[in-house]
């Protein structure tokens, strides 16, 4: 630690410098002065851990230089050096909160045991200053989590709102570029309970450390977010390598395989929900592209075979038939979209394989990555690419992709997987009762065995509204019989309905009621 040494008496400054120097090994004197005033300059120059000062002293006595200090906003630990005969010094030192003292002459044990206890005062303090801005921190950071989930599930149309969250998050948004990258592990995350998701942590920060913000957290239970913001403009190939090597170091370290998709860059904030999209989308390709692949969105475009082979209506049928294990009509329409390949003349067998993995991929978007994980059949066929590399023929393509697809329905029922036919409704109806709840779309996306990203989309289309959008008028209608019919605080109301911030609760029940939540009280006449 650096101390300064403070008194009129030259030879006295000298002795101590060579006491610390030769029995306190720790501590570095870094510069020494003669009275109050130049130790008082001296100090705010050097900005040393602690003081060794003499009370007595020209121009400025050691208990003026502290008041200078203490004026000046500084609370440098000092250590005062007094005759036996200034006890009032000691009294007005106590007062200015001088916890150490020696006495003159100054004696080398007495002078390494009050040295040791500052140093050990100051260790402390600064451990409680640590602690705490850890904490704040942690804070921080989850308020910024919170936002970029809400972030992602509002989509492109709402730039408004979406600045709004992130303002209150404190993220800044001005003049920065953005982008988007989903790590999946290709084992259950929770593999990894023994160290937990921070040394994951830890090396994204390490493989981004370049860009200005660096926003990374559990997106699902396999799945970690990652939010990319920087003042210069983010090469996306820069952020395919600095992918690769994450992957690298993350097997070599923990010994976790993941596979990654990454979204295109955007120059505005509101554009970050169309990257995560991308991103989420890349990903699930890695049906064709294997596990453990680094995926970026515009290589995606390139896997598949022509795109007018299997035409949407097919697949949107497929689909429908999947959510109401329907098996037969799933079959019927497999050998139907199998028809209409095997009239396209042109295609080679490189082409068929990858149009009937694309068909697969459709099939299963709207399933959790836990449920692929948890079949076994699935993992084989679906997570796996050697079963239909073996397929050579257009009748063996056929037959496999029957078996996974029965495979699938087999699964759902198995494990009483609902049928989605209503899902929204379900959806809404617990949105409904559970407002006040934290309700993130990943818990949602668990508990209806549905994808968070082809959940996200289904909720849009179904509904015309984002599910954010949807729970944030329940609240605030529900915020709205509370202000009207109670007493509580508007504090109180904010906690009651689902919010931390009351702030942030303030401005959205202004935007949608149009008027602040006391003025709609005062206004609304009690039912």
């Amino acid at each position: 630690m650096k101390v300064i040494l403070v008194d009129d008496e030259k030879s006295i400054v000298e002795g101590l410098k060579r006491m610390v120097n030769r029995y306190i090994p720790e501590c570095e004197v870094i510069g020494t002065a003669h009275n109050g005033l130049e130790g008082f300059k001296l100090i705010q120059t050097l900005q040393p851990d602690f003081v060794i000062t003499d009370i007595r002293m020209p121009q400025a006595d050691g208990l003026e230089m502290i008041s200078m200090l203490k004026d000046e906003g500084s609370s440098i630990p000092c250590i005062l050096l007094s005759g036996y005969t200034d006890f009032e010094y000691a009294r007005r030192g106590m007062q200015l909160g001088v916890r150490f003292y020696i006495n003159k002459p100054v004696e080398i044990d007495q002078l390494r045991e009050s040295v040791y206890q500052v140093m050990d005062a100051i260790r402390a303090d600064k451990a409680k200053v640590q602690e705490v801005n850890e904490l704040k921190q942690e804070v921080l950071s989850r308020k910024q989590e919170k936002a970029w989930r809400d972030v992602l599930d509002l989509g492109n149309d709402n730039s408004e709102l979406v600045e709004e969250l992130l303002q209150v998050a404190q993220i800044p948004m001005e003049g920065a570029f953005f982008g988007s990258v989903l790590l999946e592990f290709d084992s259950n995350v929770d593999g990894s309970k023994e160290f937990g998701l921070h040394p994951v942590f830890d090396h994204i920060d390490r493989a981004f450390k370049h860009y200005r913000g660096v926003f990374r957290f559990r997106y699902t239970g396999a799945q970690v977010a990652v939010i990319l913001a920087n003042d210069k403009s983010i090469k996306n190939e820069d952020v395919v390598q600095a992918c690769v090597l994450l992957k690298q170091a993350v097997y070599q370290d923990l010994k976790l395989s993941m596979t990654i998709g990454i979204g295109t860059i955007q120059k505005r904030v509101v554009g970050v929900s169309q990257s995560f999209e991308e991103a989420c989308y890349a990903l699930s390709y890695k049906v064709i592209k294997g596990t453990n692949a680094v995926i970026p969105f515009p290589e995606i475009t390139n896997l598949t075979g022509p795109s007018h082979a299997v035409p949407t209506e097919l697949i949107d049928k497929l689909e429908t038939g999947l959510d109401n294990m329907d098996e037969a009509g799933c079959v019927d329409i497999i050998r139907e979209i199998f028809r209409r390949m095997e009239a396209e003349k042109s295609m080679r067998p490189a082409d068929l394989q990858s149009q009937c993995l694309n068909i697969l991929l459709s099939s299963v978007r709207n399933m959790s990555f836990q449920q692929l994980q948890q079949n076994d059949f699935l993992g084989r066929h679906i997570l796996s690419l050697d079963s239909i590399s073996r397929s050579r023929t257009l009748e063996q393509l056929e037959e496999w992709t029957v078996k996974v697809i029965r495979g699938i329905i087999s699964f759902k029922l198995e494990h009483n997987i609902p049928k989605k036919k209503d899902i929204i409704t379900e959806i809404k109806e617990y949105m409904t009762k559970h407002y006040h709840e934290p309700i993130k779309i990943a818990d949602l996306a668990a508990r209806f065995f549905i994808s968070p990203y082809y959940l996200s989309q289904f909720f849009k289309q179904k509904t015309g509204e984002t599910y954010v959008n949807f729970l944030t008028q329940i609240r605030i209608n529900k915020a709205k019989e509370l202000l009207q019919n109670t007493d509580l605080k508007v504090y109180e109301i904010c906690q009651m309905v689902g919010y931390s911030d009351t702030q942030h609760f303030a401005r959205l029940f202004e935007k949608l009621a149009g008027c602040k939540p006391r003025e709609y009280r005062k206004n609304t006449p009690t039912l």
